[in-house]
């Protein structure tokens, strides 16, 4: 086998490998949340259920999932533990505030106390007016709901999944490149040379 077919078989098994890596982890969930109801008064019942959620391995615990109220240290309205495919369910009443659109949130923290994969996640909730109407905020005047500034991993992930897109584009690309010039090397090395 000569030097430049070998170095094609290798170029094609590393391409095959990060294809399918890419592949992996572009399958990879992001824990999501559902809510019975999203909208409501003070002191309602809501049902949250939830799914790809972090779940022990090889004799490691499931860690619990925290439900938070209105941000990733908001207060803590609920905790359960994720089923063996990474499934939750739970309840929590709805706090006192004004009426408004409000966030609930889903923290599983893993062992060093960081954020697991695809975590946290969050659903909107909006508590209705004095009469069940919805509230609208006025131009000029602060929501009482103003959710506070932090960090996003979904931002994160995006780019993440964004950058890693362009980098088997273009490593595509280059590979193809590769291929041509190396089949255009090989077809000008067996083309006889005619002597006079």
């Amino acid at each position: 086998m000569s030097l430049k077919r070998k170095g094609t078989v290798i170029a094609a098994a590393a391409a095959a490998t990060l294809i399918v890596g890419a592949a992996a982890f572009a399958c990879t969930n992001l824990a999501t949340l559902n809510l019975s109801s999203t909208a409501g008064k003070a002191g309602d019942v809501v049902t949250v259920t939830g799914s790809s959620f972090a779940v022990g391995r090889g004799g490691e615990p499931t860690l619990p999932v925290q439900l938070r109220w209105n941000g990733v240290n908001g207060m803590v309205l609920a905790e359960t533990t994720p089923d063996r495919a990474g499934n939750i369910s739970a309840t929590f009443t709805v706090p006192e505030g004004a009426p408004g659109y409000y966030v609930l949130v889903a923290t599983q923290k893993d062992a060093a106390g960081g954020d697991t994969y695809g975590t946290p996640a969050r659903a909107s909730y909006q508590i209705l007016g004095p009469n069940g109407q919805s509230v609208v905020a006025q131009p000029g005047v602060a929501s009482a709901a103003a959710l506070p500034a932090e960090p996003s991993s979904s931002g994160i992930i995006a780019l993440t999944v964004g950058l890693g897109v362009l980098g088997l584009a273009l490593f595509g690309a280059g590979f193809i490149a590769f291929v041509r010039q190396t089949r255009a090397a090989a077809a000008a090395a067996t083309v006889p040379v005619r002597r006079s």
